[in-house]
């Protein structure tokens, strides 16, 4: 993950073109460019990031109201709008949103301004121990390491090697009982579009990677999945996603990833 930030208005933002594909307007005249030029390329995509959107609060309450967590600590937060995880939440819940961007987060803690219980700090994704072990962090936890982690919408932008040590340091951190909510997006490298869109997420400095669900699984190793196993965002959240041929060559079918409740 390149070190750029977020107000850069000379070129496209991964993280600003997220925010205006699911409606936002945290974004600028580049990135609506960029993500029009993506559109274009691959129609369903939009619709994709709205189910994950959908699903992550779903997750927010299943986590929360559900199973009892009163912590939630989310890794590659990007800004938190259009309804993010603090927003569907139990009452009294802490939230920890972090980012690798400095500037995203002021521009994040910004956006909060003084909601309560929800905290922003800089942070890599791919190396989760700078969050966990930041002395705001440890005073917010105290010795609470019964904790639910959230890594959604983020895999393609993690290496298989960033994914397998996350899933150990998360592991060892954690108490038993701790939860790991991971969204795995899929699409095909080979179809034309899907092509594109890499070509386009490289030439802003961002490279894409994509894997089968079965090198996911043994990736997250000693996580398992618990009783729901890998749902697709169709059978997640209950939505039909409606995918054109074209849609399923370049997504498969299910809307475009998998999630997943790993727990310890």
């Amino acid at each position: 993950m390149p070190e750029k930030t977020i107000v850069d208005a000379s070129v496209p933002n991964a993280g600003r073109i997220y925010d205006y594909l699911l409606g936002g307007h945290h974004n600028f005249e580049i990135d609506r460019r960029a993500g029009d030029q993506i559109k274009e390329l691959l129609p369903f995509l939009p619709k994709a990031m709205r189910l994950s959107r959908w699903c992550l609060q779903d997750v927010a309450r299943t986590l929360t109201e559900e199973r009892g967590f009163r912590t939630i600590i989310d890794f590659a937060s990007g800004l938190p709008t259009m309804d993010h995880i603090h927003t569907a939440v139990a009452p009294g819940t802490t939230i920890i949103y972090s980012d690798h961007d400095p500037v995203t987060v002021e521009y994040g803690r910004e956006i909060l301004g003084d909601t309560p219980n929800v905290y922003y700090f800089q942070a890599d994704c791919r190396r989760p121990e700078e969050l966990l072990n930041r002395s705001e962090v440890v005073e917010i936890l105290g010795d609470d390491r019964h904790v639910a982690f959230v890594y959604w919408g983020v895999s393609m932008y993690m290496s298989d090697e960033d994914i397998a040590h996350v899933a150990r340091v998360l592991y060892d951190w954690s108490d038993k009982g701790s939860c790991l909510a991971f969204f795995l997006g899929v699409g095909n490298p080979e179809d034309p579009a899907i092509a594109k869109h890499i070509e386009i997420y490289r030439q802003m400095g961002e490279e894409l990677h994509f894997r089968p669900l079965e090198v996911f699984k043994e990736l997250v190793k000693p996580w398992h999945a618990d009783e729901l196993g890998y749902r697709s965002m169709e059978e997640w959240h209950g939505i039909e996603a409606k995918m054109t041929e074209e849609d399923l060559k370049s997504f498969a079918a299910g809307g475009g990833g998998y999630g997943v409740y790993l727990v310890k």
